[in-house]
Formats: structure tokens, sequence, C-alpha cells
């Protein structure tokens, strides 16, 4: 590869996972989402991901291919035991290398397996090989020890090979492997990723929106759909975040109207908050078909909110689809003793509008909710966008101490 050639890829990575029970779908890959992250936070940029199964001409060619997108090459999977696991011979054929045997890595091996009461196997040997000019890569969670090398013809390229299960990558990871990284490419530059979550426009709206407010700004952007939300993405250098501060304001306030939760801020977390002050707190429902408890209870597990759990009673009914408003009155006149809060969330009328509303001591509200979907034919989409802008119009009630 020319010289030329290898300053384009500076930078650059691509994460490569083996195993046939990832291209069958048997197990998801968490793998190259960890490790990417891991690269991002570094201001690696991660250009490609591959997946590939146990076969040796597909690793062989899916090796050929990240090395023509990347500086740097990461390999998760296949260096068990058993003869399905060949990624280390595969890898020594591409490196030009033989393997050879390490007898640290053997004893290693014997000392976990003993530890944990497991029979050591002679075909345990066939972790131990790792081509000649490797740097073994310990693993105090599991019998496997990774490696890295050069690339087969540039020093300025280098590949990472780990196993599988992700606890054991994450304990290699720590062994150096950001030092090694940082050693190769001195002047990486960090990046922070910042993220709005937004409600109420589409996937396209919200890029438009987002596109003019951060036009000639140089910053890069993102964007990821999953209903209800469309979660706005912009990546920036840590190092010219403050100065490039002028653009992300133009944007928050360009995306304000819709924007509900930014970076890892749950909308839902804001809403409990504002439950706190109530000794019980009633939350009546016609309108989920059940999202509204499963998100709610998903996170009152959490020990956090162990105190909060016991106020709250959540009621779901079937409402009556043509007269949801009738529904939520009869909810609010139910008299609450006090320190009562009620909530109700109700709807859906045959043009796709939903109400909601509050009580707590003499002071009710209701409002009508306006959904982005306009028919009833479209329920599965108008439920879970409901339940998400009725935690967010209650905190808004709430705040405003009704």
């Amino acid at each position: 590869m020319v010289e030329s050639s290898i300053n384009s890829l500076t930078g650059k990575a691509s994460v490569l996972a083996i195993g046939t029970e990832i291209t069958t779908g048997q197990i998801t890959n968490r793998n190259a989402a960890w490790i990417s992250e891991k690269l991002v936070n570094l201001g690696v940029e991660v250009v490609l991901h591959e997946t590939v199964a146990d076969d040796r001409g597909a690793i062989r060619e899916a090796l050929e291919h990240c090395a023509k997108h990347s500086q740097l090459l990461f390999i998760t999977g296949g260096l068990g035991p058993t003869t399905d696991d060949f990624t280390r011979e595969v890898v020594s054929e591409w490196l030009k290398q033989p393997l050879e045997y390490q007898e640290s890595a053997w004893q290693h091996i014997v000392n976990r397996l003993t530890e944990f009461g497991i029979p050591v196997a002679e075909t345990n040997r066939r972790q131990c090989y790792f081509p000649t000019s490797s740097q073994i890569l310990p693993n105090s969670e599991g019998t496997a020890a990774g490696f890295t090398a050069p690339f087969p013809a540039s020093d300025n390229q280098r590949i990472w090979v780990l196993p599988g299960p992700p606890r054991e990558i994450s304990a290699i990871w720590e062994q150096g492997i950001e030092n090694q990284i940082r050693e190769m490419i001195p002047k990486l530059t960090p990046r922070e990723l910042l993220t709005w979550q937004c409600l109420g426009k589409s996937e396209a709206e919200l890029g438009e929106i987002t596109e003019a407010a951060l036009l000639g700004s140089g910053l890069q952007t993102g964007y990821r759909a999953h209903r209800p939300f469309v979660e706005i993405k912009v990546w920036c250098a840590a190092s010219i975040l403050q100065e490039k501060m002028p653009w992300i304001l133009k944007l928050e306030n360009a995306i304000a109207p819709w924007t509900v939760a930014t970076e890892e801020n749950d909308l839902i977390r804001g809403f409990l908050a504002a439950l706190k002050p109530f000794k019980t707190i009633r939350i009546f429902d016609s309108a989920s078909g059940g999202i509204l408890s499963e998100r709610l209870t998903s996170l009152l597990k959490d020990p956090d909110y162990s105190e909060l759990r016991s106020r709250i009673c959540l009621i779901s009914q079937w409402g009556n689809l043509s007269a949801p408003k009738l529904w939520l009155e009869g909810v609010l006149q139910q008299e609450p003793n006090d320190g009562f809060l009620t909530l109700a969330l109700g709807g859906f009328t045959s043009d796709g509008c939903g109400v909601l509303g509050l009580r707590h001591g003499k002071g009710t509200h209701q409002e009508a909710m306006q959904l982005p979907y306009h028919k009833i034919e479209l329920l599965s989409r108008m439920r879970p966008y409901s339940v998400e802008m009725a935690f967010k119009r209650w905190a808004e009630l709430l705040a405003k101490s009704l």
C-alpha cells in the first residue's frame, strides 16, 4: 500500500465479527457497538462493521476488505478450543507469519480451569498459538488470550484479535489497548456526541431543520428514528466544542418545540421527579394498551424509585373511543383525599385525537392531545407517541403548580 493511501486511512477503524451464531441470528453482535463507542470516544472514525460465518474463505475476504478501508482493525470471535475456532489460523496466514506455541498461555488456561474445578482438556492447547510477531493480550476473564500485530505490508496499520464474550473483550481492552492506539496516532482528537430526543416531527423534517441551523458549522450530524422518538446527533471535537457552542445553541433553539430530552436523559425520569411531592399518585390509562404501564414499571424497578413506587397506583381501563373527553371528565371528578394526584390519559377519537388531564387538590386541567397521526388505523403509532407526550405534559403542568 502506497504511503498516500496509508495516510488517507489514518484514524479510521473497522470491526470484524466472526461467528456463525451471529450470522444466523442466534446471538446479537453487541461487541461491535461496544468497541465502536470506545473508539469514537478516542477520536477514531469507525468506517466499517462486518460479520462473517465460521468460514475460512469468508474470513480471509473480510480481512482484505477491512484492511483496504482502515488503519485499525478489530476482530472478535473464533479463539476458542474447538474445531470451528480457527480465527488465529486464518489471521496467521494473512499476516504471513507461522503460529508459535506460548507456554505462558497454557499455564494461564490450566490455572484458570483448575480454579473453577473444570477439567483441562488437551484441545485447550489450540488457544496457546499466536503469530510470531504478535503481542499477547492477557485475558483475566477467560481462557482465550487476544493478540495484536502490525499488518503484513504496513507498520502503520494494526490488527487486534479478541475473543467473542463481551466481558472478556472488556477485560482485555483495559490491559492497554487505548494506549496502543494513542501511540500509533498521537494526534487523535476525542469527539463529543451531543444528542436530542424529539417528538412530533418526522425524521425528514427534523433533518431539514437541523441542517439549516448548522449550515456552515462544519459539524457532523446524524439521525436515528426509534418510534416514537427521532434522535438528532451531532459530533464535535472536544477541543473546539466551546468554539462551536453558538451553532449548538442555534440548533437547540430551532428544535426546541419538539425536544423532550437531551443526551442520555430519559423523558420519564423528569416526569417521576415531578411526582415526588405527592403522597399518593393515581394514573388512569385508557389509551396506551399497556404501553404506559410497561414504560413506567420498567423504570420503577430501579432501587432509586422504590419509595415512589409504593405511592403510585396505575389503573388501566378500556375507554370509549367515541367519547374520550367524557371518560376524562369522569375520572377527574372522583374526589381525592388530601395529597392525592390524579393523572389521566384517554383516547382516541376516530380522527386520532387523544386527551389528557390532571387533578390535585381543587385544581384540575384537561386538554386535547393533537397527534401526528390522523387515522384510527394508525393506533400502533398513536399509543407510544401519546404515552411520551403525556409524560412530557404532566411534568410541565406539575412544574406550573396547578
